[in-house]
């Protein structure tokens, strides 16, 4: 959903940093890809153990929640405004506060109107049940796993619909929006379920993934099997390249820009290796890199070793 709500803290009318060792242990089992080492992300998803997800903006002097699920995502907020002693503010509503003497430190603007409630009251379903009227999100069922595609909903290629399968007529919730390719297959309405289990590959003649010359490296038949017809592909401009790493089929992350690529030095470095192929000399190289745009042309595809968790990085062609 796109209101939006925020986690601050104030002491005496001003903002005060909330603990970021709270923010990494309440919402870091939760972030897709992992926190950084040191430091919070300028912006990063969430996605949660019952599936509901949430982007999240800012720094230790304030959080906001935005496109967030009602259920285990709230809860999280509710956890770390716990932790910080911070307050939880709705879009359009009044501040939650954990204790009363927090009161006199709001600014003047949120004090009369602010709402206590014990720290022990203080859940996901009672924030739920102040953002009312707003309409609660339907719950989605879990998505399968994915070894090789972890977050398909944050990289886009699976959404919520609450239409049936086109391949098993059964309404799940979530239905795949990457490339198929077989010659009689659906272009769209396949879910991810049917993916998963192999059914959509086995009644199309269908790969997710172009063919076995677009998996990089030299990996064993069933990684290649797993990869092209059991896992989410993902939309390029050009064909797209799955990489590999330690022999075995790397993690899809997601599309990045040079922004995205700034917090993954190793996924740079390998990126520049690969633009070493094309003969440029360094300063195209690095203009290439500066130009990269997570939802424009040219883009960079981010991917992480299962093994070792090196960063890895292919981009679209400049040709």
């Amino acid at each position: 959903m796109s209101y939006s709500l925020y986690v601050l803290r104030f002491v005496d009318g001003q903002p005060a940093p909330l603990d970021e060792t709270a923010i990494r242990e309440v919402l870091g089992p939760v972030t897709v890809g992992g926190m950084p080492a040191t430091g919070l992300p300028e912006c990063w998803d969430l996605e949660a153990e019952d599936g509901g997800g949430a982007e999240v903006y800012g720094d230790a002097l304030g959080l906001t929640f935005s496109r967030f699920a009602f259920g285990d995502v709230l809860d999280r907020v509710a956890a770390l405004a716990r932790r910080t002693r911070a307050g939880v503010v709705p879009q359009d509503c009044p501040m939650i506060l954990t204790d009363e003497d927090d009161r006199g430190h709001l600014p003047e603007s949120l004090r009369a109107e602010a709402l206590v409630v014990a720290p022990e009251a203080l859940t996901g379903r009672a924030i739920q049940h102040l953002i009312s009227p707003h309409p609660e999100p339907r719950r989605r069922p879990a998505l399968p796993r994915f070894p090789y595609h972890p977050n398909p909903v944050a990289t886009g290629s699976v959404t919520p619909s609450d239409a049936p399968c086109v391949c098993c007529g059964q309404e799940r919730g979530w239905v795949y929006t990457g490339p198929v390719h077989a010659a009689d297959a659906p272009d769209s309405g396949i879910c991810p379920y049917c993916i998963a289990f192999g059914k959509a590959a086995e009644r199309y003649d269908a790969t997710f993934t172009e063919g076995i010359e677009n998996i990089e490296g030299d990996v064993p038949e069933d990684v290649v099997a797993a990869i092209l017809r059991r896992t989410p592909g993902f939309p390029a401009r050009q064909s797209p390249t799955w990489l590999t790493h330690c022999g075995d089929g790397a993690e899809f992350l997601g599309p990045a820009g040079a922004r995205e690529l700034e917090k993954h030095p190793d996924a740079v470095d390998d990126l520049r290796r690969r633009c070493a192929e094309w003969t440029w000399p360094p300063h195209q190289v690095e203009g290439f890199l500066a130009s990269l745009d997570k939802a424009g042309r040219p883009t960079a595809y981010l991917f992480r070793c299962r093994l070792c968790a090196a960063h890895l990085a292919c981009a679209d062609s400049p040709t």
